[in-house]
């Protein structure tokens, strides 16, 4: 029996989202934003996907994922989904040398990956990952309405001297419906009308792909409505219930990782919401003090923390 999505707002879920989400409705939230684990990378919690042996499986796994996130969102929402290519390569995909050798560097030492056939699977090769899961969701009747590069001017090490420093990822903006909210004014004003969108990484504690917040942001106050439901299925660090705190949506994160979810927690309850105040001035909305205890009493008991 499906729950009440109202019983799951302003939350941290712990668990496998396939799962989870199969207890909401459909049509139950307005906004999605997420970003997988990336295939041959990293390594969070006891996850699967991403640590699959053909980077192929990897796009199938992720693909069934996709058709969930269809069915909970909104006819006129918004999914946008922020994947990164990778090389074809030994196992761990060389995970970097000497001082840039990786933190997750031991936990691929048994990750198995494919052989091989020198035809896709050639090291070197860029496997077009995100692509193929772009063009396997339109052909499941998903819209795509852009291919948002996100430009990092600190892009990590990932150095080769035979080829160019990847510096971008890929931020594909999807819909189910021609008929979808999208606030053309407000992404004007913020300077987010344009398919490439400039911002540096960030880290948070041990979690070394968090979202930075200013990249959420702009997404959030351009494809939602106040009280919306915004939805994080893979909820790493929790930047996406951080931006809802304070720019007045209801969030629903979930994540696998326990220690990922606690610090999620503490995280979104002791965030000051300063970035956020930044993009209501853009917007001539009229700035709230975040420090007065009134309003932060007021957020944390309307939009959760």
């Amino acid at each position: 029996m499906r729950k009440n999505v109202n019983g799951l707002v302003n939350k941290v879920i712990e668990g496998d989202s396939l799962e989870v989400l199969k207890e909401f409705p459909d049509g139950s939230v307005n906004l999605i934003i997420t970003s997988p684990p990336y295939f041959g990378c990293r390594v969070y919690g006891d996850e699967t996907l991403g640590r699959e042996k053909h980077p192929l499986e990897y796009v199938r796994n992720i693909f069934e994922f996709t058709k969930e996130f269809k069915r909970v969102l909104h006819e006129n929402g918004s999914f946008y989904l922020n994947m990164m290519d990778v090389y074809f390569g030994t196992k761990g995909f060389g995970r970097v040398k000497g001082k840039y050798l990786r933190k997750t560097h031991e936990n691929y030492k048994h990750h198995e990956i494919v052989e091989e056939d020198g035809k896709y699977l050639q090291n070197k090769q860029l496997l077009m990952l995100p692509q193929r899961v772009a063009i396997m969701m339109q052909e499941d009747g998903w819209i795509l309405r852009n291919q948002n590069i996100w430009y990092k001017p600190n892009p990590c090490p990932n150095f080769s001297s035979d080829r160019r420093l990847p510096s971008y990822e890929y931020f594909y903006h999807f819909v189910k419906s021609r008929d979808y909210y999208f606030d053309w004014e407000a992404a004007k004003r913020l300077g987010h009308h344009q398919d490439v969108i400039r911002c540096g990484i960030e880290s948070f504690k041990d979690h070394q792909a968090s979202f930075p917040e200013k990249l959420i942001t702009p997404f959030v106050f351009t494809t939602s409505r106040e009280g919306d439901i915004v939805l994080d299925p893979f909820g790493g660090s929790g930047t996406v219930g951080v931006v809802c705190r304070f720019a007045r949506r209801k969030y629903i994160l979930i994540e696998l990782n326990g220690k990922y979810c606690e610090d999620s927690r503490k995280r979104i309850a002791s965030a000051d919401g300063k970035n956020i105040m930044e993009t209501y001035k853009k917007l001539g909305i009229k700035s709230i003090d975040v420090n007065s205890p009134n309003v932060r009493g007021n957020l944390m008991d309307e939009f959760g923390g």
